[in-house]
C-alpha cells in the first residue's frame, strides 16, 4: 500500500486510473480497493482527491484565482473543484479565499 500512496502522492495533479495502481502493486483494483482503505482509512479516489484538494486549499489562500487553482491541482474544471471542495470543508473556495484575505 505504501507503493500505491507514494504513486498517488507523486501523480497527484495527473490522472490517475486503476490500470496504473494495479501495474505499480501487482494487485487487481478490488484487493487494492479492500487493502487501501484498511491501511489508509479511504479509497484511492477519495485520498488522491484530498491531497488535491489541501494544494488547491493552500494556493486559494495565496491568493491565485480559483480556476487556476482548479486546473493546476487536476479538477476537470471550476466547478469541479468547488463541489469537491464544499464536500470536504463545507464552504465554497471563493468563501474560503474571502477568510484568508481577512486573516492577512
Amino acid at each position: 500500500m505504501r507503493r500505491i500512496r507514494d504513486y498517488l502522492i507523486a501523480h497527484a495533479f495527473e490522472p490517475v486510473t486503476s490500470e496504473d495502481l494495479e501495474r505499480v502493486s501487482g494487485l487487481d483494483r478490488y484487493q487494492i480497493a479492500r487493502a487501501f482503505r484498511r491501511v489508509h482509512g479511504s479509497s484511492p479516489h477519495r485520498f488522491l482527491v484530498m491531497r488535491r484538494l489541501q494544494a488547491a486549499r493552500k494556493r486559494i489562500g495565496e491568493g491565485a484565482k480559483i480556476a487556476d487553482v482548479a486546473a493546476e491541482t487536476g479538477f476537470a474544471d471550476q466547478a469541479h473543484l468547488t463541489r469537491w471542495f464544499r464536500s470536504a470543508y463545507g464552504t465554497t473556495p471563493g468563501r474560503w479565499a474571502q477568510m484568508a484575505a481577512r486573516k492577512a
